[in-house]
């Protein structure tokens, strides 16, 4: 029943503003004029009227119409009116939330989700949520169980057409306790036994004078980056985390200096082996100087450092990522048919700083598997220098691993069913779970919070799907991909039909486009003006993702859509300790999640 005492105590509240904006002028909107401040459905003649916290309304007397008032950005003092009939049932002149059949139809939806994404967002605060509460989510761990209880709850919480989980065997792989490294070099015990410790300072770090470690320091940087004109500024480097960080006090530096042994950053590699290895090193950029040394005999008994860097020339990181990571996937395999003891590899980053970025690595044959850990790349850059002018330079790492038996866990799943294509999904998500280092914030957390937002904005603003849409988080992403296999496989059983599927798990970062198959790639870019309003214009003609290409192999027909933020600093924080919450930006984030909404329109709206 229609409530006047509503529209007389909002009349009331607002009437400073009405005079305000109107003056005394309009004697038509007093009384009954609904301000900005308020959020409200009233029903008149059978009808619902949203009064948005976006607009204001006001209501004719005669309630046979709504006049919805705007203020233009040319004028502060005017308003600008416009009168909408009240919808009738049955006048095809509305506007139909199922066939959106022009380009102004859809770019008035992009123009609700990314006011809904940047005004009322749910992302950047739940992404907090997950982060700070639950922490890093490496598979088959009962931090990660109690994280997929919240995120059942949470997304229930949106009353969700379903919420459900999908039973998943994971592996369950543990790091142990803390691996540590130590690097033995007289020579920079010699150099270190030159600088003066004046005094660590009230913080209890920092070497004052330290004008020895940081000429080699220097030295480094000109050997890494032989183009740049002023080196010193590429990298604080090793040596400048060893004067900052590590030596806290007197002591330790006179020990370090005594037993010319100092410390280093690492970190084991994801089903990597536990091991004690101490050994001279050898360092080597490319695998072809690999086989070539291995062929040579002088890699036995030696512990192998894999040095390439990233291609700094490709403007994609995930091209400069591919074009290296096989020496993490894969080293201790190559390395260990010839004799070798051990391996480090330099951290998958073209970020020059001492954090350490874990990542899976995979052996062919358990019975010969040696202990393998990443490096930051600023100690591999020491290391490689150091190896060259210290004859005597030896290294000792400890790794404390351990692989335990599977461990039940699930998928995560929440539905809003489509109108007319029910039994058609669309599957939108990224993986629940991280490495066991830092919060997994970008990733994945950012991709699981890109796909309940845009479930969640479109719910909220009324969109009614042709499609059933699917918010997805998948385990086990990191180290086995169990999630994404038995999801595909359970679908295949039930004889689902995935129209689409579309993957963020390239973090949080400011969107940029889409890659997606060239089967629908005609039909997205015919938006291409409403795309491009909103700075979405990279595209790739082809989609994909680790999680969703096993429904591609199950169903050649579902179309494969990947989510392309802004690369540059994702290597930055990627698998290592820097990805936390804090180094999420709020507004980027929302903007993924607006453009994947976005997609989700487009893809519903074209597809049958």
């Amino acid at each position: 029943m229609f409530d006047f005492k509503v529209i007389k105590h909002l009349s009331n509240l607002l009437a400073i503003r009405n005079k305000m904006l109107l003056g005394n002028k309009s004697s038509f909107f007093q009384g009954m004029f609904l301000g900005i401040f308020v959020s409200i459905s009233i029903p008149v003649l059978g009808q619902p009227i949203t009064i948005s916290s976006q607009f204001s309304f006001a209501v004719d007397p005669n309630f046979n119409s709504v006049i919805q008032t705007t203020r233009p950005s040319t004028s502060q003092n005017n308003l600008a009116v416009r009168t909408i009939s009240t919808p009738d049932n049955n006048d095809d002149s509305q506007p139909s939330y199922k066939h959106l059949t022009t380009s102004d139809s859809i770019s008035k939806y992009f123009e609700k989700i990314h006011q809904e994404a940047l005004l009322r967002g749910h992302s950047y605060s739940r992404l907090g949520e997950l982060c700070k509460k639950y922490g890093a989510r490496l598979s088959g761990s009962d931090q990660t169980e109690r994280a997929i209880e919240w995120a059942v709850q949470m997304l229930k919480s949106y009353d969700f057409d379903s919420v459900y989980q999908q039973p998943v065997m994971v592996p369950r792989w543990e790091r142990g306790e803390n691996s540590n490294l130590s690097i033995h070099s007289p020579l920079m015990g010699l150099i270190f036994k030159e600088s003066k410790v004046i005094s660590f300072g009230s913080k209890q770090f920092g070497i004052v004078d330290s004008i020895e470690p940081q000429k080699l320091q220097k030295m480094i940087n000109s050997y890494r980056f032989q183009h740049s004109p002023a080196s010193e500024y590429e990298c604080n480097g090793y040596m400048q985390w060893l004067l900052t960080e590590q030596f806290k006090n007197e002591k330790d530096l006179k020990n370090a200096i005594k037993q010319n042994t100092f410390p280093g950053e690492i970190s084991a590699l994801g089903g990597s082996v536990s091991g004690n290895i101490e050994g001279k090193i050898v360092c080597v950029n490319s695998k072809n100087q690999l086989d070539s040394l291995g062929k040579l005999g002088v890699l036995k008994n030696k512990i192998v450092v894999l040095n390439r860097p990233f291609e700094e020339d490709f403007i994609q990181t995930f091209k400069s990522y591919g074009s290296c990571v096989n020496q993490r996937v894969n080293g201790a395999d190559w390395c260990a048919s010839y004799g070798v003891k051990g391996v480090l590899v330099r951290s998958m980053s073209n970020a020059c700083d001492m954090h350490a970025h874990t990542g899976v690595t995979y052996y062919s044959d358990p019975k010969n598997a040696i202990p393998i850990a990443a490096i930051p790349t600023a100690l591999a850059d020491a290391l490689n220098f150091l190896n060259i002018i210290d004859t005597d330079l030896s290294v000792r790492f400890q790794l404390n691993c351990k692989t335990l038996e599977d461990r039940l866990s699930s998928n995560v799943l929440a539905e809003t069913k489509g109108g007319i294509y029910p039994n058609k999904i669309i599957v939108f998500g990224g993986h629940f779970d991280s490495w066991d280092e830092g919060e997994g914030a970008h990733d994945d957390g950012a991709g699981c919070m890109h796909a309940f937002e845009a479930l969640r904005i479109l719910k909220t603003i009324g969109y009614q799907p042709k499609h059933t849409l699917r918010c997805a988080f998948w385990i086990n992403e990191e180290n086995g991909l169990k999630g994404a296999l038995k999801y595909a496989e359970l679908c295949q059983e039930k004889g689902e039909i995935h129209s689409a599927a579309i993957e963020s798990d390239r973090g949080g970062f400011t969107p940029r486009g889409f890659g997606i198959d060239s089967s629908m790639f005609t039909q997205t870019q015919k938006y291409s003006a409403i795309w491009d309003k909103y700075l979405l214009d990279h595209w790739e003609i082809g989609g994909g993702g680790a999680d969703i290409g096993p429904l591609k192999k199950k169903d050649p027909n579902t179309v494969l859509v990947s989510f392309i933020p802004d690369s540059q600093r994702y290597f930055d924080v990627h698998h290592a300790k820097t990805d936390v919450f804090e180094n999420v930006n709020k507004r980027e984030l929302e903007l993924g999640a607006a453009a994947l909404a976005c997609m989700i329109v487009v893809l519903d709206q074209e597809m049958e």
